[in-house]
């Protein structure tokens, strides 16, 4: 189900489909602080700031990252992929989300990669659950 960002902005819209992270993502530091270890950049995230992601944020101390939404899912043949040689003839379920922690002006992933970044990059989440 896509969601409308008609009255509210995407990055409230992504707030809220947020969790608290597991702890192995984060070491604690004085004044709310943190570091998160979600990607290779480890940002130091202030009490309420953003890291370079723009996705994942400091509230109140506690790391906050997405859940339960995708920007893109799809069912790939297994050979389009890195790992093409296991199992190949299989199918390979594909997903992304928004938000990244990197800025390749020649990204094939720009509409979702840059959504809270650029304005011209407008892409909605759209909720998912594993019940389907």
């Amino acid at each position: 189900m896509p969601l409308s960002a008609a009255s509210t902005s995407l990055a409230e819209i992504l707030d809220e489909l947020t969790a608290e992270g597991a702890a192995e993502l984060t070491e604690h530091l004085d004044n709310n602080a943190l570091h998160c270890f979600a990607c290779g950049h480890r940002c130091l995230i202030k009490e309420g700031k953003r890291g370079i992601c723009k996705v994942r944020f400091n509230q109140g101390g506690h790391l906050r990252v997405p859940v339960n939404y995708v920007a893109a899912l799809q069912c790939d043949p297994t050979e389009k992929k890195p790992f093409f040689h296991v199992l190949p003839g299989s199918d390979t379920l594909t997903f992304g989300m928004l938000g990244c922690d990197l800025h390749c002006a020649y990204c094939q992933n720009w509409l979702t990669s840059q959504a809270l970044r650029d304005d011209a990059a407008v892409s909605t989440p759209n909720l998912v659950s594993p019940n389907g």
